[in-house]
């Protein structure tokens, strides 16, 4: 398909040095004053102490009509004031109302306290605060999460505050907006998602959500700040030390991976994308930004691998959220959109996906193989090889069999329909479907929902006649235990007159 492809054609079509962005309608969180909101809203207003390690927050909480006045808060904070007052109540079963941070929150050792306000408030004003520093990972969850991980950083070093460690009331699984003001030492930058600044004439740092998220992130430290833009999108790099040629390098590519993927998918959804150079080493991706450490971002291959992984992000995860109940699509629709794709484009797809099945053979074995739905992130061989790369190869069998262009209008669809919201398998597969003019449901079925996949073998191969009247025949079976799946299976027979 090189040279065919539409989406190998989107990726060779975009350069740095042109970039004709349109404007593009930003989903916006403006409401008019008397209208009750459509989700719940955070203003916050938060002072970071490095010094002390300490955190102090206060934040306004707006609710939808309807939603319980109740949260998780890390058990390192305490609440202060509060209007109305709260009260205390068992944590319980946390999963089925506040989401994938809190199932994984007791396997990650952090120590949750739930809140519930007197009567059945619209809006609840709490303040708290503590000392919110809790170190990283051990190496072993390095090796096996790929990163060293924590439930939160306050130093003189910098800042990583993120959902999963519950420094903000954690309301519920549904989306949210937020605004920040933050007060912070001079010399600092602090970013979060959406549009704002990480450090205006006053030296606080002011964001604004701008739309729907996911949860809450706060980083930097003590950051050089590098600025461009692409079309209408502020393009910055943050680094620790003064690097020009660096910063110039990530700009670049910043601009050219945006114009590739608004151009394949549709409107970038944020008003800036940041690199922000990290104080440990990470490979993350949050909305409107990454977050890379030091070492990683200087490795000569992240611009052209890692890196658009991450940018992509920002339409798959970050722009169409992840319906996580019902399984984590948007890890391997990235690697497939972003590794896989670049490697297509060196004429090397092929190899790529051949990599790509052996882990699945190698690692995917003795009980740990597990469906797409039960997908949620990776913290193992195991689970990567699946959520990622089973999910890559689902996505291929798809494109193969609609075609690159009803693939491209479906991904282009899903995005138009689901912005802004939370999207399941099932949401894609009705988009490529509607795009294809084909029912995808009983495909995505098959590949998403049960665990395993076929393994081929071919017996009794034997040659009859001679030359022209020669016959090829042979047994091809599907040799797995469980159930056969319903598959096309090419096949080619090589002779010296040619491959038919």
């Amino acid at each position: 398909m090189r040279g065919t492809s539409l989406l190998l054609a989107a990726l060779v079509a975009a350069s740095p040095a042109v970039l004709s962005q349109a404007p593009f309608a930003q989903v916006t969180s403006a409401q008019t004053p008397t209208a009750p909101p459509k989700r719940v809203r955070h203003t916050m207003q938060v002072t970071v102490d490095p010094k002390a390690h300490r955190l102090t927050v206060e934040d306004e909480i707006t609710f939808p009509v309807g939603t319980p006045a109740e949260f998780l808060l890390n058990a390192s904070l305490q609440v202060g004031r509060s209007e109305p007052a709260l009260r205390e109540v068992p944590l319980g079963e946390t999963e089925k109302f506040f989401g994938i941070n809190a199932g994984e929150a007791g396997s990650k050792g952090l120590k949750l306290k739930r809140y519930r306000a007197e009567g059945a408030p619209s809006t609840l004003k709490v303040s708290y605060g503590g000392t919110f520093d809790f170190g990283l990972g051990d190496q072993k969850e390095e090796y096996t999460r790929g990163f060293r991980e924590t439930s939160g950083l306050l130093n003189a070093q910098g800042v990583y505050l993120a959902g999963s460690g519950f420094w903000y009331p954690y309301v519920n699984r549904e989306l949210i907006e937020f605004t920040l003001n933050v007060a912070q030492p001079e010399g600092w930058h602090l970013i979060s998602q959406g549009n704002g600044t990480s450090r205006g004439p006053d030296g606080r740092a002011r964001w604004d959500s701008h739309g729907p998220m996911g949860e809450i992130y706060l980083v930097g430290g003590p950051l050089k700040v590098y600025r461009e833009s692409a079309g209408t999108v502020e393009t910055l790099a943050y680094l620790h030390e003064k690097d020009d040629a660096l910063a110039a390098k990530y700009l670049e590519a910043t601009a050219q991976y945006l114009d590739m993927y608004r151009n394949l998918l549709g409107p970038y959804p944020y008003g800036k994308f940041a690199l922000v150079e990290n104080f440990w080493e990470t490979g993350y991706g949050m909305p409107s930004f990454t977050l890379l450490g030091g070492t990683v971002l200087r490795l000569p291959f992240i611009l052209a691998s890692s890196y658009p992984h991450e940018i992509l992000h920002n339409w798959w995860g970050n722009g169409v959220f992840v319906d996580y109940a019902s399984g984590n699509w948007c890890e391997g629709l990235t690697a497939y959109l972003a590794d896989h794709l670049y490697k297509e484009q060196q004429g090397q797809g092929a190899e790529y996906r051949r990599d790509t099945l052996k882990k699945y053979r190698d690692f995917v074995k003795d009980g740990r193989d597990f469906p797409l739905t039960a997908f949620r992130s990776r913290h193992s061989p195991a689970t990567e090889a699946v959520g990622y790369g089973k999910a890559l190869m689902t996505f291929h069998m798809a494109r193969r069999q609609v075609g690159d262009q009803a693939y491209a209008r479906g991904l282009q669809r899903f995005y138009r329909e689901q912005r802004g919201r939370r999207a399941s398998f099932d949401d894609l597969a009705r988009a490529q479907g509607a795009a294809a003019n084909t029912d995808l449901a009983p495909f995505f079925r098959q590949w998403v929902a049960r665990a395993g996949a076929p393994d081929l073998r071919v017996g009794d191969v034997k040659v009859t006649g001679a030359g022209e009247a020669s016959v090829v025949q042979g047994v091809l079976r599907q040799a797995q235990k469980a159930e056969p799946f319903a598959i096309d299976v090419p096949v080619a027979v090589r002779t010296a007159a040619g491959t038919q």
